[in-house]
């Protein structure tokens, strides 16, 4: 067995990787990495290979060059395959994103759904040390911390699927030398020369420039990179412990966050916990860089309550008073409109549910156990129509147990009401325009009931 056989397969067998009965999707371009990978792969697993290979339609006649010879080493080694195209140019423009980025979003999309579709447990990628020191100096020209120095994971979970990268073992150097050994051809892509994108840049002219001073530089940023994947481990398990006690509460938009939980942690555990409610927010981290995630700690340590920060990919983090929230704020519903509530009967407001009563010679232990979402006037002191709408600026009202009128959002901030639940309050107003009930933090002085509370009207919110 060759040498890279022999390292590739001791790789697999140290990281847990052998896919033992698993049927393995190997994606295969057509260039030196993927071809060296899929005989590599051959040799241990040949009854559980499915070859995959995206064509990316940038290239023209080359691209059906690779499409055609990848179709010709599945048919020499008796392998099944399928071919996808991707509208790589059409993606990019509709995505807002670089040629390099909506290639690789495009293609992880589609080996994923080739591997769906043929019940592939594992998709096998040919990165290796090289791509691993690309990627690790790409991160750092943007600003990264000990995640991004652990470079390309071995083994990771995207869309649902296991990825692995064998080849992280090897070097293309040694990858080249193989493949001449064995008199193996393989495909070149002409684009992987052109220093215009970053990668190539980083590829042809910064890495050679810094091997001449480290001639190791391509082992070196392996090692660096495995020290940093166990730090990086470390971390999301601490992390993960305390995530439950930090995150007070959680849905698809927003993540509240308790401040005084937070700010405890160390700051890794803390950028992990930030990294952490993006991705489950589902805002991806493409456009962060280290940087940003010191700012939101920075703004979560001394930001006073009400003040908001604006992040990449349409986050907004909102400082409330013992808790901060970050926000998704894609897709943000529009602002809802007045509605006249049925009295007696049930409205729906703002995904409210508001249900109102006319009830006569009510108990005063009924008043007394009500819960916050639930209100009583007096019917004879208030005009219908009643309505239901968002709070404005300069809405004033009298709150119950205070004397005069108050303007609602000063009320609001004395009552240390979160600018998160803010947006859950609105008014109940009569004909007559006075503020019944500032819903659901506090009723006003209007139509209050008297000893006798022959007839009111319950107010209740769902």
């Amino acid at each position: 067995m060759h040498k890279a056989e022999n390292i590739t397969e001791n790789f697999l067998r140290q990281n847990e990787l052998l896919p033992s009965g698993k049927k393995i999707l190997l994606a295969v371009s057509g260039g030196a990495d993927s071809v060296a990978l899929l005989y590599i792969l051959d040799k241990l697993f040949h009854n559980d290979i499915f070859i995959a290979h995206v064509n990316h339609q940038l290239r023209g006649d080359e691209s059906l060059a690779d499409e055609e010879f990848v179709k010709s080493l599945a048919e020499k080694f008796n392998l099944p395959i399928e071919v996808k195209s991707v509208d790589v140019k059409r993606y990019a423009k509709e995505k807002k994103l670089s040629i390099e980025t909506a290639a690789r979003e495009s293609r992880l999309e589609a080996l994923s759904q080739i591997a769906e579709g043929n019940k592939c447990e594992v998709i096998a990628t040919a990165h290796h040390k090289n791509d691993n020191t690309e990627t690790v100096i790409h991160r750092m020209i943007r600003g990264t911390g000990f995640r991004g120095l652990a470079g390309i994971r071995i083994k990771t979970v995207i869309k649902g699927k296991t990825f692995i990268r064998p080849l992280l073992c090897l070097s293309r150097q040694e990858i080249e030398e193989y493949l001449k050994s064995k008199e193996i051809c393989w495909q070149s892509d002409h684009t992987n020369l052109d220093v215009k994108f970053t990668r190539n840049r980083i590829r042809h002219k910064l890495i050679p420039y810094l091997l001449k001073d480290n001639p190791n530089l391509i082992d070196d940023i392996s090692s660096l990179s495995s020290h940093c994947a166990v730090l990086t481990k470390s971390i999301e398990e601490i992390s993960g412990s305390v995530r439950q006690k930090c995150f007070l509460s959680e849905d698809e938009k927003q993540i509240s966050v308790d401040v005084k939980m937070f700010l405890q942690q160390s700051a890794p555990v803390q950028v992990e916990l930030i990294r952490t409610a993006l991705m489950r927010l589902g805002c991806g981290l493409r456009e962060y860089a280290f940087e940003h995630f010191k700012k939101i700690i920075e703004f979560a340590k001394n930001a006073q309550a009400g003040k908001f920060l604006n992040i990449p990919a349409k986050v907004k983090i909102t400082k409330g008073y013992d808790k901060f929230f970050i926000i998704s704020q894609t897709d943000t519903k529009d602002k809802a409109e007045a509605k006249v509530l049925n009295v007696p009967g049930k409205t729906i407001f703002a995904e409210k549910e508001i249900n109102a009563e006319i009830l006569e010679n009510i108990k005063d232990e009924d008043i007394k156990n009500k819960d916050k979402n639930t209100e009583y006037f007096n019917y004879a002191q208030i005009k219908l129509p009643l309505s239901a709408r968002p709070r404005e600026t300069g809405d004033r009202f009298r709150p119950f147990g205070q004397n005069g009128f108050k303007r609602v959002g000063k009320f609001l901030t004395s009552e240390k009401i979160d600018v998160i639940a803010r947006k859950d309050v609105f008014l109940i107003e009569d004909a007559d325009k006075k503020v019944l009930w500032v819903a659901p933090v506090r009723r006003s002085c209007e139509a209050i009931l008297d000893s006798k509370n022959l007839k009111v009207v319950k107010i209740s919110i769902f």
